[in-house]
């Protein structure tokens, strides 16, 4: 089941590689990435940029997703399952001007319907100052689980 069948009413999965250097600055902003894992934080131009997405690609699918309009807005990351395993961990992030607009939980909507009757569990951790997401993942149906200084969010697809 891959990612790039996503669509939703307002967005539509792609290649990140088909992203053009202008919205992966944008997606890489320092108000988009404070939350995230530190590998976020350190890529300073375009070519760091997309070695770092090249190296992510090797331990996860990613999908850059793209408003109907054609404007590249956001990054999703899925971890390939282990062996046996059905946990996949997720990660998305919106450029600033896409926040506010109920996108993440349109992408979040997109994605349990993808996944709905898989036996996949979708989880992703949010650091506790990032009330927002946390608020989205909840709202999605997200279960949390505090662990230090992030609660991670899980979400089963029965089967």
């Amino acid at each position: 089941m891959s990612l790039l069948t996503l669509q939703t009413k307002r967005l539509s999965a792609g290649r990140w590689r088909n992203l053009t250097d202008a919205e992966l600055a944008d997606l890489f902003a320092p108000k988009v990435v404070q939350w995230l894992p530190a590998g976020f934080q350190t890529p300073e131009d375009d070519g760091a940029r997309r070695a770092f997405l090249e190296a992510v690609s090797q331990q996860a699918e990613v999908i850059g997703l793209r408003e109907t309009a054609g404007q590249g807005i956001g990054l999703v990351i899925l971890s390939f399952p282990d062996e046996g395993a059905t946990i996949r961990n997720l990660g998305y992030l919106f450029a600033e001007a896409a926040w506010g607009r109920g996108l993440a939980s349109e992408l979040l909507g997109g994605l349990l319907a993808l996944f709905r009757g898989s036996g996949v569990t979708l989880s992703g951790g949010v650091m506790q100052e990032n009330a927002a997401s946390a608020r989205v993942l909840e709202k999605a149906g997200f279960t949390p689980e505090p662990s230090g200084t992030e609660t991670v969010y899980s979400w089963r697809a029965d089967g």
